[in-house]
């Protein structure tokens, strides 16, 4: 049968269990994993010596502050021995500025800490789902990291459709750049609701081998639904994820994954792309 011409099949998904594995890892109280926490120093290796920093000198000019605020009280009341006046204003007014000044960039490297153990907490759920290979083996996108380039496409039938379609155009380029499509069909009206649909199906194997079908679909919905809060993104629109082959996210966007975009830039699967691989959103060291 002719590429491209293969008729429309039901998408079959997993629904999940409600009862969870009794192997589950208990949950922490704690907001962040260890190993959040320890991404984030490695990404970020310069910002705990540098909160420090701030918040070292904004204590020291907060205290300065108190101590000039007070002799510059007991001068007013009249104290003999309290420096003068013009003195402990000048002092307040030093004090103050270097207090806020500090205690402003602590407060943004403490903001920015934030969203990345936010973003990296995202991408560790996101490396947890699981979706099922063409052999019918089911792995976690984590199993997938150093072998693949996994790019989930999510929206109406239509939307996965058309994206599969325009992917298909550059198909060979994207294999040997290790290209794993995953097309996520989200249906009905409410937020996380699953519904089965008509896509295409795989024309041969090696259309098989570039599509993956996820697994436990009601999980992925749930981490596409935040993502989309998260960037203010309107419920209903397809949207695109694409990682890079360690499980960070790459890029992402509303519409056709850049397939012709991915081709081009990305390095072949079987070669070192340099630090940069790639161009398309980049994703660099945090400072």
């Amino acid at each position: 049968r002719p590429r491209g011409q293969s008729g429309a099949v039901t998408l079959t998904v997993r629904v999940a269990a409600s009862d969870e594995p009794s192997s589950r890892p208990k949950k922490s109280d704690e907001k962040y994993s260890n190993l959040t926490k320890m991404r984030s120093e490695a990404q970020a290796p310069f910002r705990t010596a540098r909160m420090f920093v701030f918040g070292a000198f904004a204590a020291n000019a907060a205290l300065g502050l108190s101590i000039a605020t007070l002799q510059a009280v007991t001068k007013a009341l009249g104290a003999p021995s309290a420096p003068p006046l013009d003195q402990s204003l000048q002092n307040i007014g030093i004090d103050l500025g270097a207090a806020l000044f500090f205690g402003y960039l602590y407060k943004k490297d403490a903001e920015n800490r934030e969203k990345q153990m936010a973003r990296i907490s995202r991408e560790e759920r996101l490396s947890a789902l699981k979706c099922e290979l063409s052999s019918g083996k089911v792995v976690s996108l984590f199993d997938l990291r150093g072998f693949s380039r996994v790019v989930i496409a999510a929206g109406d039938a239509d939307y996965c459709n058309a994206s599969i379609a325009a992917a298909e155009a550059v198909r060979d380029p994207l294999l040997e750049r290790g290209v794993l499509v995953i097309p996520l069909v989200l249906g009905g009206r409410g937020v996380g609701q699953i519904n089965s649909a008509q896509i295409d199906a795989p024309d041969d194997a090696t259309d098989r081998r570039f599509r993956a079908t996820p697994v436990y679909t009601d999980k992925w919905t749930a981490w596409i639904d935040e993502q989309k809060r998260e960037a203010k993104v309107a419920e209903g629109k397809g949207v695109y994820v694409g990682l890079r082959m360690d499980g960070r996210v790459r890029s992402s966007g509303v519409g056709t994954p850049p397939w012709e975009k991915f081709a081009k830039e990305l390095p072949p699967a079987d070669k070192w792309g340099g630090f940069l691989d790639g161009f398309d959103g980049r994703v660099g060291v945090d400072t």
